[in-house]
């Protein structure tokens, strides 16, 4: 064979897998359709790099089989292996872990540099066509090019974020071998709006309380913190993607989008400052409508009616509320209704939902049940996390078994 272990994608799952190989002993070949490999990883985070997460696993998509795999891997083993090669990590609130110098470059830095010092072949601009079975193990095409290797080990990535992801032709590679492609959606993508629920409000960062309630009222779900941006076509920032899976599957099921409501009470200090996902205690979008009205009662005593939001909330926000009476002031600031029309799609989204069914593969070594020698990682499989690091933490983890795993079994280990 020309090689033990061929991985074909330059991302986080590819990357980890190539290595996880070449430190098992196998000779590695990596493949990668674009000009450089690690892209994905500089823009994750906004740039920072959310790389894992120590608190409790949170995948909407494929939640069973990603925590068979960080069984097999947790997170103790990905930071040590991030470790292993130099990298510094921070945990900051909600058990989100980032490289400590705060850059994402460091994390493709350290990875980069390890590859020099393994000295295994990587070749970019090379797209693959196909993989087929041969008498010896399997082949990869890449247009006039063919490669032979024991073990060959997918890790294509997904659809999201445009230029970031691929078109939709790797999932071939592997359907084009009997598996399955459950259908993509974006996940993790901002909120589209009905224009006037959000005109005049454009470029405006709140905290917030996010709430999605079906047309009839009922809470889908249990409501995400943090903070929320006001853009001229609906709501974005991290606690708003959240939400995008949500939405886009209520509205597969009813044909209805839901209705946002935003609850401004961490603006006022009536509850705490938070980022992530709250309890089903909270899922009431009145939840501090009680509070807000006594708390604009009392400034009532002291103010005039006028300058009742002068200090409180922002001028763009108060602009909107004009004019109300105080109860209605109160409804407002705690559950400000914002219908959606849609989610923004792949090429705005941070993740892929759906991608090869997780089923047809073996969690505890990601190799496929249906060819042998073939591996699949990261979110080219129908796994898509939580904001928070779990996405990329189920990428690095897949692609740490994956490449133990093929290089065993190509090894015969």
């Amino acid at each position: 064979m020309n090689y033990d272990v061929i991985v074909i994608g330059g991302g986080a799952a590819g990357l980890t897998a190539a290595l996880s190989a070449s430190g098992r002993g196998a000779r590695v070949l990596l493949l990668e359709a674009a000009g450089r490999v690690g892209r994905k990883i500089l823009a994750s985070g906004n740039g920072r790099c959310n790389l894992a997460n120590a608190g409790p696993a949170s995948y909407p998509g494929g939640g069973g089989f990603a925590r068979g795999v960080l069984e097999q891997c947790p997170v103790s083993r990905v930071l040590d292996f991030f470790h292993g090669l130099g990298l510094v990590t921070v945990e900051e609130d909600g058990g989100r872990i980032y490289p400590g110098c705060g850059q994402a470059a460091a994390v493709l830095d350290v990875l980069r540099a390890a590859m020099e010092r393994r000295g295994f072949e990587v070749l970019c601009d090379l797209p693959v066509q196909h993989i087929r079975p041969t008498k010896w193990g399997l082949r990869a095409e890449a247009g006039e090019k063919t490669f032979d290797a024991s073990a060959v080990i997918a890790a294509c990535g997904g659809m999201a974020g445009g230029k970031l992801g691929h078109d939709g032709g790797a999932y071939r590679l592997l359907t084009d071998l009997g598996h399955t492609l459950t259908p993509v959606k974006p996940a993790l993508a901002p909120l589209i709006a009905e224009k006037s629920a959000v005109k005049g409000l454009s470029g405006l960062r709140l905290p917030a309380i996010l709430t999605l309630c079906a047309q009839k009222g009922q809470p889908l779900g249990n409501p995400v913190q943090g903070e929320a941006l006001f853009t001229d076509y609906g709501v974005s920032g991290v606690c708003a993607m959240e939400l995008g899976r949500r939405a886009g599957e209520e509205k597969e099921k009813t044909g209805a989008w839901p209705v946002l409501y935003m609850d401004f009470s961490p603006m006022l200090g009536i509850c705490p400052r938070y980022c992530g996902a709250l309890d089903e205690t909270m899922r009431d979008p009145n939840r501090h409508l009680k509070t807000i009205r006594a708390f604009l009662e009392e400034r009532a005593h002291i103010l005039p009616k006028d300058a009742l939001l002068q200090g409180m909330v922002p001028r763009l926000l108060a602009e909107r509320l004009k004019g109300r009476s105080l109860p209605e002031l109160a409804s407002g600031l705690a559950a400000f209704p914002v219908p959606l029309t849609g989610v923004r799609g792949m090429e705005y989204a941070q993740v892929t939902a759906g991608g090869i069914a997780c089923g047809e593969f073996d969690p505890a070594t990601l190799q496929s049940r249906l060819i042998p020698g073939l591996y699949a990682a990261g979110e080219m499989l129908d796994v898509d996390g939580a904001c928070g690091g779990f996405n990329l933490q189920f990428a690095f983890a897949s692609g740490i078994v994956a490449g133990e795993e093929a290089a065993r079994a190509a090894l015969k280990l």
